[in-house]
């Protein structure tokens, strides 16, 4: 995650952190609780996105440094294309 992602993310989860604390609590008005689930709704889908951001920008990491390493095996491995003949044939067993 970037930087602002992760800042914004630890916000999110510190905000729901404080919903859960004060839905908890039994004196709470219904409207209030209410209005609290539904502010809690957003943040989930805001942090569901921030996720998400962060798996693209890991998985598009990933794929840029494995391609390196494929290239780079290519570069030293033989050449795949020529088959090798210099193989004995396998012996029959009767």
């Amino acid at each position: 995650m970037s930087e602002a992602n992760t800042e914004s993310f630890e916000e999110v989860k510190k905000r729901l952190d404080e919903i859960v604390d004060a839905v908890a609590d039994d004196d709470l008005p219904l409207d209030d609780a209410l209005k609290l689930y539904e502010e809690a709704v957003q943040l989930g889908l805001r942090a569901s996105s921030l996720l998400e951001e962060n798996l693209q920008e890991n998985n598009a990491l990933y794929d840029e440094e494995h391609s390196e390493d494929v290239q780079d095996a290519g570069e030293e491995a033989p050449n795949a294309s020529e088959p090798d003949v210099s193989a004995e044939p396998a012996l029959e067993s009767n």
